[in-house]
């Protein structure tokens, strides 16, 4: 049985750990603030909160985005980055697991399970839209987009590599390698079973 195993976090332990560092990004205000609090005059914290309530509107409208930021970057780590997919053909079946794995723990977030019959088209995966950056702060591509018989797409494989520049650009000539690279291993997991078996 041949496996595909994607990882947008190349094995390199340090990112790894620059990965997983940027999801305690939005509890660092608070280190940073305990750390104030402790070092900074405490009349001068008395004068900050006097001018936290007198501006107590734009204080929480602050603090709403912040946490709402912090919300969606915690969420975009473990959907887009800190993952693994794997793809197999098995018993006539297109097998597809997302796995989360962040601090040593993998868990399983999405199973598909198609069968090689039912399999109308592999494609490439559509490119995002070009002002992809203002909504997504992690960024990520799909690979493949499969096409069943009943009209259901699925879109499946993040291209992305965290690392540098041009890989994580989503239509870059580097991503776009990828891509075809990954698009073609699939479809030849799946055509070329689908031949043997006469499909």
């Amino acid at each position: 049985m041949k496996e595909l195993k994607i990882s947008p976090v190349p094995e390199k332990k340090s990112l790894r750990f620059v990965a997983h560092w940027l999801m305690m990004m939005p509890i660092l205000p608070f280190i940073f603030l305990g750390i104030i609090y402790y070092v900074i005059d405490k009349k001068i914290l008395n004068d900050l909160y006097q001018q936290i309530l007198e501006n107590r509107v734009y204080f929480c409208i602050f603090v709403f985005l912040w946490l709402f930021a912090a919300i969606n970057l915690a969420r975009e780590i473990f959907s887009y980055l800190l993952i693994e997919e794997v793809c197999y053909v098995e018993n006539k079946v297109f097998h597809y697991q997302k796995f989360r794995i962040a601090f040593g723990m993998r868990k399983l977030m999405k199973k598909l399970e198609i069968p090689l019959s039912e399999i109308l088209e592999v494609k490439e995966g559509k490119k995002p839209f070009f002002l992809y950056f203002l909504y997504s702060i992690i960024i990520h591509r799909n690979a493949v987009e499969i096409k069943t018989r009943d009209g259901k797409k699925y879109e499946i494989i993040n291209s992305i590599v965290f690392g540098d520049k041009d890989s994580q650009s989503p239509n870059s000539s580097v991503t776009n390698e990828r891509i075809k690279k990954i698009l073609n291993k699939v479809k030849e997991m799946i055509f070329k079973t689908k031949n043997t078996l006469n499909f």
